[in-house]
């Protein structure tokens, strides 16, 4: 499914900002009585927000850094508590106020049941993402209609808002019908063409992989949840993947951004050292495929790590870094929500920990080809892979979970939000950083700190949230779901400069 150009109108209510619509409806956004629900269209506030938020899955954020995916020598000390303003502020004003509205607009029509179950399955899937970064944010008081703004919301527990996710993608899920009667999208729906059945494998998909997310933090809440959906309809083939492929419509906002930087930057767009530390040690046909030789190639495939201090940076010099490879880099690229092979590796890791009987190697393979083939592997090389040990679980059940979060890792690659949420919750893939400690020793940060400006507009609700955050609202504060023991695994060779012993 391709995007169109977007047009919509913004609403005008959020917890955060009474302001923010698009250059289209400047006039409009400055009287808020000139849009009726009469004339709002809910397939527009859909259109707009699958369009803006999946163009977000795969960006050069800080947390694409936090993730391991991408590795910016230019971007200082990334180890600061600052000011994350974003994506606080964009998701409520941009996002979900958006989505809240288009549930309210299809609330009462039965003929709107599966256009209401959509828009509540992706408000689902924007306000995970949400709570991940921060932890405790404003849920059950947020997205109020326009004539019941509440400014200041209550913060509620992270452990609250996943439970009441999950009853919503599964009440979501059970009312989307197949009923011919039913009123589609179509079109407008640019990510799943308004097919139900799409829809139902998106929800259960993300379903699973929530029910992991939290198995460290509430093994019973997972189990609940995985028994539920393990033999519903999963995302299982690379076809059904959930995907918004970019455009070269002469509208710049709708290019792959690696394109575009690319192109105005080139030469600006290294890989990690995450990324090449992995694929060489697996002999990884992908290698090839996610980095380019440097200009010196005697210096091999070699990321750029993070947090290093002037003196470290000498080594990853323009000529004998690895840069971006051209997959990534075409105006025209599919940006993935969720994929088939990442279901499988959740499959694998719950089949490992007895959440289900499914054999995890077998599911370990599948995803590993999976994953390959969405990158156009020859399916030699992926079966030469496939009877190599990088394609066999071996170890203990810690170390075999070890190698299936690497390979989901990988599988989706530069979906950052979820790199960064795995590397937390597991431990994996293991992430050497320089000498540039920052405020966190030298750590990963775990969490984004509250905004500065949520302080001054809601300073009661923030700081009573803050204070039941465990380590406070700081970079190595933990999330209610943070709670694997051990953590965080250090690289084999932390501590020693280069990290590269290839």
């Amino acid at each position: 499914m391709k995007p169109t150009k977007i047009i919509a109108a913004c609403l005008i209510a959020s917890i955060v900002s009474a302001g923010g619509c698009t250059k289209d409806f400047d006039q409009i956004n400055t009287d808020p009585t000139l849009i009726t629900r009469e004339l709002m269209k809910p397939s527009l506030l859909l259109t707009y927000v699958e369009k803006n938020s999946a163009y977000e899955v795969e960006t050069q954020s800080i947390i694409s850094e936090f993730s391991g995916y991408y590795a910016n020598p230019a971007s200082g000390n990334i180890f600061l508590n600052r000011n994350f303003g974003d994506p606080f502020g964009s998701y409520y004003r941009n996002y979900l106020i958006n989505i809240a509205e288009g549930i309210r607009l299809t609330a009462e029509d039965p003929t709107l049941q599966n256009q209401n179950a959509m828009f509540r399955i992706y408000k689902a899937w924007l306000f995970y993402q949400l709570t991940d970064a921060y932890g405790d944010i404003p849920y059950f008081e947020a997205l109020n209609d326009i004539f019941e703004l509440n400014s200041q919301p209550v913060y509620d527990s992270q452990e609250s808002i996943y439970r009441d996710i999950f009853k919503e993608l599964k009440e979501a899920t059970a009312a989307l019908s197949d009923d011919a009667a039913q009123k589609s999208f179509d079109a407008a729906d640019i990510l799943m063409g308004g097919s139900a059945e799409k829809w139902r494998r998106f929800a259960n998909s993300i379903r699973l992989r929530l029910a992991l997310r939290v198995r460290y933090a509430d093994a019973a809440l997972a189990q609940e949840n995985i028994s539920d959906v393990i033999a519903a309809p999963l995302i299982d083939d690379n076809s059904q993947n959930v995907l918004l492929q970019t455009l070269d419509d002469g509208n710049v906002e709708n290019l792959n951004e690696f394109y575009d930087k690319n192109t105005r930057q080139p030469g600006n767009m290294n890989v990690s050292f995450t990324v090449t530390d992995n694929l060489n040690h697996l002999s990884d046909p992908r290698l090839p495929i996610f980095a380019k030789l440097p200009p010196e190639p005697a210096a091999g495939y070699r990321g750029a790590p993070i947090q290093m201090l002037q003196n470290e940076t000498q080594r990853y010099i323009e000529d004998s870094v690895s840069l971006m490879g051209d997959y990534f880099l075409q105006p025209v690229y599919d940006k993935i929500l969720i994929n088939a092979s990442e279901v499988k590796f959740l499959r694998a890791e719950a089949a490992l920990a007895g959440f289900t009987t499914e054999d995890p190697q077998e599911l370990f393979e599948q995803g590993i080809q999976l994953a390959m083939e969405q990158y156009g592997v020859a399916s030699g090389d992926i079966t030469t892979y496939l009877a190599s040990p990088s394609g066999t679980l071996t170890g203990t059940e810690e170390q075999q979970l070890e190698q299936i979060i690497v390979q989901k890792w990988l599988a989706t690659y530069y979906n950052v939000n979820e790199g960064w949420a795995e590397f937390r919750r597991t431990g994996y893939p293991r992430i050497w950083t320089g000498n540039e400690l920052g405020d966190t020793g030298g750590n990963v940060p775990r969490r984004l700190t509250y905004p500065v400006e949520e302080y001054f507009k809601n300073q009661a609700n923030v700081t009573a949230a803050a204070g039941r955050i465990d380590g406070g609202d700081k970079l190595l504060g933990r999330v209610w779901w943070d709670k694997k023991a051990g953590l965080p695994f250090a690289h084999p060779r932390q501590g020693m400069f280069p990290p590269e012993d290839y």
